[in-house]
């Protein structure tokens, strides 16, 4: 009905809050802290913050948790942070609760303590909290603080995932894939990855580009396969990098490129990943991508590299040098063979 005015809105907040309205203050904190609608100012933000605080307001006690355990605005102090944190949780603010549990994990401001930290976890689960949910759903799959459950954590995992978290959305899709909890289900898998990719999480690009290119779950697709791959890759995310670089190597769903699929495979052994050391060693060996016959800076793995990795990398390089047409070996590898990802 009226024109937005963030300057009016906080005019009308702060006379509230001058008159000791305890979530009128928080709400006029995070406008200071923000910098909406006035001059910033980090000072202002905290004394607001710990005005509603002290009146109970489970918010601002939050709120001020967080500036004390951060040091934003004063000193940081992980025991008076985890004080407020425990004020809000004792009012069934769930983010509290979980704030609270992650000081429990650490030992900051109070005793280290796994057990505690569960049932923190589990009340804000059971309050519909998706952090919460997820990892709580980490702690059953891997029997961490509480008794091994994968049914239980795939339940949590998706509770989590349905409601848009995107780490949850990957998760879950991993226990669609391997069937661990759950029924096993390619599809509905990759329909969750696609969710989780669509979003901008890299492992989650790196697995439905492998659907795409296995057609698991969906109609296989080597371009979609490369492109996912590559915004993969242009996070850093080590496989994808790999992947990127067979793409170039055989020209699947991109431009063969020799040059490309060298500095691909490069950064990725650089990082211990036995395929591409493989790979990498191939190609200083014949010449390709412009890589000197004795460059061999990464051609073999680490001193600390587990015996896994070295026989994962000797049998590959075994398979690409035996067989001669060595395309669909390159193409298939990572199924062939085990991956340094546990899920990979």
């Amino acid at each position: 009905g009226v024109p937005r005015d963030d300057r009016e809105a906080a005019r009308l907040v702060r006379r509230a809050a001058n008159k000791g309205h305890a979530g009128v203050q928080n709400a006029l904190a995070l406008c200071y802290l923000l910098g909406k609608g006035m001059p910033q100012d980090v000072d202002e933000a905290v004394r607001l913050c710990r005005r509603a605080a002290e009146q109970g307001h489970a918010l601002g006690q939050l709120n001020y948790g967080k500036c004390l355990y951060q040091g934003i605005g004063v000193l940081q102090d992980y025991r008076e942070a985890a004080r407020f944190y425990g004020l809000a949780a004792d009012q069934g603010l769930a983010q509290a609760m979980c704030n609270r549990a992650v000081l429990f994990e650490q030992g900051r401001g109070v005793p280290q303590d796994d057990a505690e930290a569960a049932r923190l976890y589990r009340l804000a689960a059971e309050q519909g909290h998706a952090g919460a949910q997820h990892t709580l759903g980490q702690y059953h799959l891997h029997g961490q603080h509480v008794p091994q459950d994968y049914a239980e954590a795939a339940a949590l995992f998706r509770r989590a995932a349905d409601q848009g978290h995107v780490v949850a959305q990957y998760t879950y899709g991993i226990c669609l894939r391997d069937g661990t909890g759950v029924p096993q289900d390619d599809r509905e898998a990759a329909r969750l990855f696609r969710r989780a990719a669509n979003k901008g999480h890299a492992d989650a690009q790196f697995k439905l580009a492998r659907c795409y290119k296995f057609g698991r779950g969906i109609p296989q697709d080597v371009d979609e396969a490369a492109r996912l791959f590559r915004r993969a890759a242009e996070q850093g995310h080590a496989l994808g990098q790999y992947g990127l670089g067979q793409c170039h190597d055989l020209g699947r769903g991109v431009p063969q490129d020799d040059r490309l699929a060298a500095r691909l495979y490069r950064l990725t052994a650089e990082q211990g990943f036995a395929k591409a050391q493989a790979c990498f060693e191939l190609f200083c060996e014949q010449g390709r991508g412009d890589v000197p016959q004795d460059d061999r800076s990464y051609s073999t793995l680490p001193p600390g590299s587990r015996p896994g990795q070295r026989s994962c990398a000797g049998q590959f390089r075994s398979a690409l040098r035996t067989w001669q047409g060595h395309d669909e070996v390159l193409w298939r590898g990572c199924s062939l063979f085990p991956s340094r990802s546990r899920a990979g």
